[in-house]
């Protein structure tokens, strides 16, 4: 007897509406239109004898039933997809994908690579860079590093690194512009103002009872790596957050100006959906980031290279 099961177009098709919410969008993610959506959809509901979408208000909303069945056809989609991942000539030549803020890869996924290609030089690493969380439900991307006080509940997760934040600067300015021995003389110095963090100045100095207000001069940026960069070439003093500062640090391109880092209750975490955590390149690659991240900073803790 033939499994009772309706046609594959259909299932994908309800399931991917069920998540954006949104025909267009579910027909951009599997190459169809909008209305093809549709009709798929409506062809499942025949099948299952029940609505599973409903309009409200000019949105597409899920029936109590379409969400159960959408949670379990996530589940089994995630399994088929990982099944065939472990069968694909494409994973047998050990390649991982990971998703990451673009100055995050510059200053600390990029150098920390090196590590890993003379560890593992079987696995090739793909980094996709972009400043927007990813979807990973909907995507063929196998990691992401997310930054939130909790990660996302929908993949497996693992905790990388708590941020900090502390003033750092270059030897050669702070030999330049004396000893700075408490908050306050912080306000006669130029400071490097970062746009895309533009609380973390603010945030540091009501930590240490300081009237920001005071400064007298700011350099303006738009990147975490231009704002480093800037303090590298002793044009000021700059918000050292980890893990973006750890190599800068290490090097000793730039020092902390005071000895304890003030947490800021973010964090950095390593996520990946169920279907890539069965290969085992992706657990390879992980394994490894998890421990670095845990080294107190792992430009200092890794082997150094031949």
């Amino acid at each position: 007897m033939g499994r009772k099961i309706p046609p594959f177009a259909a299932i994908r098709a309800f399931e991917a509406l069920a998540r954006h919410g949104n025909l267009q969008a579910a027909g951009d993610e599997l190459g169809i239109s909008a209305s093809a959506i549709s009709h798929q959809v409506k062809s499942l509901e025949s099948h299952v004898g029940t609505k599973l979408l409903i309009k409200s208000d000019n949105r597409l909303r899920v029936t109590k039933a379409g969400s159960n069945l959408a949670s379990e056809l996530r589940e089994i989609l995630d399994l088929l997809e990982a099944s065939m991942l472990k069968v694909s000539l494409a994973r047998k030549t050990g390649r991982v994908s990971i998703n990451l803020f673009p100055s995050l890869a510059e200053l600390w996924m990029v150098p920390l690579l090196a590590r890993f290609a003379e560890q593992h030089p079987e696995i090739s690493v793909t980094l996709v860079t972009n400043p927007e969380k990813v979807d990973l439900s909907g995507s063929d991307i196998d990691l992401a590093i997310q930054y939130g006080v909790e990660p996302s509940s929908a993949e497996k997760s693992f905790s990388l690194i708590q941020e900090t934040i502390t003033p750092v600067c270059s030897s050669a300015f702070l030999a330049r512009r004396g000893p700075i021995t408490q908050a306050s003389d912080l306000l006669s110095c130029p400071l490097i103002y970062c746009a895309s963090a533009p609380d973390e100045w603010r945030i540091w100095t009501e930590e240490n009872d300081v009237a920001l207000g005071d400064v007298r001069h700011w350099l303006e940026v738009d990147t975490r790596s231009a704002a480093l960069r800037a303090a590298e070439q002793n044009m000021g003093i700059a918000i050292g957050r980890r893990p973006f500062v750890d190599l800068a640090l290490a090097r000793g391109s730039l020092v902390q100006i005071f000895e304890s880092p003030m947490f800021t209750g973010m964090t950095y975490f390593l996520v990946t959906p169920t279907r890539s955590w069965s290969v085992r390149n992706v657990r390879t690659f992980s394994t490894w980031l998890i421990a670095a991240s845990k080294a107190e900073n792992p430009f200092l803790q890794l082997e150094p290279a031949d």
